[in-house]
């Protein structure tokens, strides 16, 4: 057992170090005039390096990419401090077009690069009693029960039918008589025709439709106060001041919010507005709201050990105004906790995911030039 437990803690410290440090490839190209030079070379090598930093910014997502713009000076002036390595990958020379091309992959410094963005965005900049204060509601459940109904069948059948008919008779009919000395005969004689036809038709149609009710799904909400301190930290370090939920939302808006989440994806309309005017009672402009959906269980085809996905979305409210409106918002994304058992790897998927929401947000509110 204990062997197994150490074989896992292994396997998950590459994974905990991948956190800091990322491994990322860059294509630099440069033209020249005469001939291939040294200098031509180091430019070319050094415009795959800023590549490579740039390509980890756009595959973090559009906030991230539009934070690269804003720190990009800082990193092709001090390229040192954010990577660590470089390994050239391949060169080409193409001496037909006078174009130098190099591939490179690079170890990314992300601490550095992290820092390097929250002291350059707007809300690092502004004083302490300037920057906006936060509420964010971070709800992880899972599915506790599915009701499926069977599909509603009607059936409807519509006959009509037509008969005509026709019937001719016709009667023919004589008579005679004939005297004699002694008596009188009579004779008669009838002839009769008759002609019947008849035509019947029917009509049948025949139709219906079918229903088919969506299935209803209930929730059962997960404790989170594993990942709080580290979601809280995140949002510290962006430079936002965080206030806690307890202190600003009332007993009643929380058992709403619980509900709410247990029965569906949104909050409703009432609960929502019952929040929004906590916050503004606090004067708290800013409420993140995230859910993070844990999935079922299944073993891992390359580590043999326990795998939980984790779908997590998210949005922020600015509610210092009249009207709320939604400021950012984090689309859904899925991660996978990895453990030796359901339980720990659940826990790592959730704090994984909440993290990874948490940077997304402070990412975009950054982007956004919100402080």
């Amino acid at each position: 057992m204990k062997k197994f437990l150490l074989k896992a803690l292994v396997l998950l410290l590459p994974v905990l170090a991948h956190a800091q440090v990322v491994q990322v490839k860059g294509v630099g190209t440069t033209s020249y005039t005469a001939e291939l030079s040294q200098a031509v070379k180091e430019k070319a090598y050094q415009i795959a390096q800023v590549a490579a930093v740039e390509r980890y910014f756009a595959e973090n997502g559009e906030a991230e990419s539009q934070n690269f713009d804003s720190i990009q000076d800082k990193i092709e002036s001090n390229l040192d401090k954010f990577i660590l390595s470089t390994t050239v990958l391949s060169e080409q020379d193409q001496s037909s077009l006078k174009k130098y091309s190099v591939a490179v992959r690079v170890e990314l410094n992300v601490a550095k690069l992290r820092n390097t963005l929250r002291s350059s965005s707007a809300v690092s900049k502004a004083g302490n009693s300037e920057k906006s204060q936060l509420v964010y509601l971070f709800m992880g459940r899972e599915v506790s029960s599915v009701r499926s109904f069977d599909a509603r069948v009607v059936k409807r059948i519509e006959a009509s039918g037509k008969v005509q008919e026709t019937n001719n008779r016709t009667t023919r009919g004589s008579e005679g008589e004939s005297i004699s000395d002694t008596s009188i005969g009579t004779s008669a004689s009838r002839k009769s025709t008759q002609n019947l036809s008849s035509n019947a038709s029917m009509k049948v149609e025949a139709g219906g439709s079918t229903t088919q009710k969506a299935d209803d799904v209930s929730y059962r909400l997960l404790p989170m106060s594993n990942v709080k301190t580290a979601i809280t930290s995140v949002f510290s370090q962006g430079g936002f001041n965080v206030a806690e939920p307890e202190f600003v939302l009332s007993d009643k808006d929380f058992k709403s919010v619980n509900q709410d989440y247990s029965a569906g994806s949104d909050l409703a309309p009432p609960t929502l507005r019952a929040v929004v005017m906590s916050l503004k009672k606090s004067q708290v402009p800013l409420l993140v709201l995230a859910t993070l959906d844990v999935g079922a269980p299944a073993q891992d085809p390359a580590t043999g050990m326990q795998r939980v996905a984790v779908t997590v979305t998210g949005r922020v409210l600015d509610v210092s105004g009249n009207l709320p409106r939604e400021v950012a918002s984090v689309p859904a994304v899925q991660y996978f906790g990895i453990g030796p058992d359901n339980a720990t790897a659940m826990n790592k998927g959730l704090k994984d995911a909440a993290l990874a929401a948490a940077r997304e947000v402070a990412s975009r509110l950054n982007a956004s030039g919100v402080r």
